[in-house]
């Protein structure tokens, strides 16, 4: 799985892709299981990476919240 987790994010959905497009044809159960699972991965890594790749809500959050209460504090 560590070379999966080295691959963009894109590369993961367009895997996934593939793993769908094949599910749809493939006629034994081995095949099947085999393809739902990669595809499961795949789509999994995808949006591990997409999440570790947006910026923190909450460090940007706080930062502002800081801002007014320091603006809003008498004297300053």
């Amino acid at each position: 799985m560590e070379v999966l987790e080295r691959r963009s994010a894109a590369y993961h959905r367009a895997a996934a892709a593939r793993a769908r497009r094949l599910l749809a044809e493939a006629t034994t159960p081995w095949a099947k299981e085999q393809l739902a699972e990669a595809m499961a991965r795949h789509d999994r890594v995808a949006a591990e990476i997409d999440r570790a790749s947006e910026p923190d809500a909450n460090t940007a959050s706080s930062h502002g919240e800081a801002g007014v209460v320091s603006s809003e504090t008498p004297g300053r």
